[in-house]
């Protein structure tokens, strides 16, 4: 990575760098990308590549209702209520 780079990079970004901006981000471009090329050096031998992260599924479990239907206890204790409904004071006009 060198200031031309950079400079080329900024330039398509539409950005200004002053000369301490281009040389920290100079040094920060090679770090990441020679941690990349460390990320090429692993053993992905056994490892079976996924074309999508979708393919790996979460367990399932089944989908039970395991509350009491407590609507009439709700309703009971609230100042006003219909069958089905709290009722409340019109807040908008």
């Amino acid at each position: 990575m060198d200031n031309k780079t950079v400079e080329t990079i900024s330039y398509l970004a539409r950005l200004k760098l002053d000369k301490d901006k281009k040389d920290k981000i100079t040094k920060d471009l090679e770090n990441i990308i020679n941690f990349v090329d460390e990320l090429q050096d692993i053993n992905t031998d056994d490892v079976t590549p996924l074309a999508n992260p979708l393919e790996k599924t979460a367990p399932k479990r089944k989908d039970f209702v395991n509350s009491k239907d407590r609507k009439e206890v709700f309703l009971e204790n609230s100042p006003q209520s219909d069958q089905d409904y709290f009722i409340v004071p019109k807040v908008v006009e």
